[in-house]
């Protein structure tokens, strides 16, 4: 059973996939099994993987867009993940994360969509902190359909 909590200040939706939530604090959390702690770098045990993912949207123009690169302002260590999102498929682009607090992520160039989504993970459960995502497009001259 899953529970889905939404903090009504920020807007930011979390889901619990393995605990019934039926009553969620700043701190705890309760379910018929228990009252739960939040906080610290494992849930259960279980490394804590972030999944975000930003609505697929129209591009600025009929013309179909190619993905130049993908820039992102985040700290962390390790690899994460950069999803392109397109009407019928997705695309999955690994990139190391730099202690620089800048990085960028090569996409594939082949890839020419009017709607396009973003995500972003970390696989491995490591912390990170995101503070923007930057993707530059490479619009076609000719090309709408």
């Amino acid at each position: 059973m899953n529970a889905i909590v939404c903090n009504t200040i920020s807007g930011a939706v979390t889901e619990y996939t393995r605990f019934a939530f039926q009553s969620i604090t700043p701190t705890h959390g309760g379910s018929a099994t228990g009252l739960y702690a939040f906080g610290g770098e494992a849930d259960d045990g279980l490394a804590i993987v972030s999944n975000i993912q930003l609505p697929a949207t129209l591009r600025e123009s009929t013309l179909k867009h190619a993905l130049e690169m993908v820039y992102l302002s985040m700290r962390g260590c390790g690899s994460a993940r950069f999803t392109v999102h397109g009407a019928q498929q997705s695309w999955h682009y690994p990139f190391p994360m730099r202690s620089s607090g800048q990085t960028r992520c090569p996409v594939g160039r082949g890839i020419r969509e009017n709607y396009l989504g973003f995500g972003l993970s970390n696989p491995a459960g490591q912390a990170f902190t995101l503070d923007r995502v930057e993707v530059l497009n490479r619009q076609s001259k000719s090309r709408r359909v």
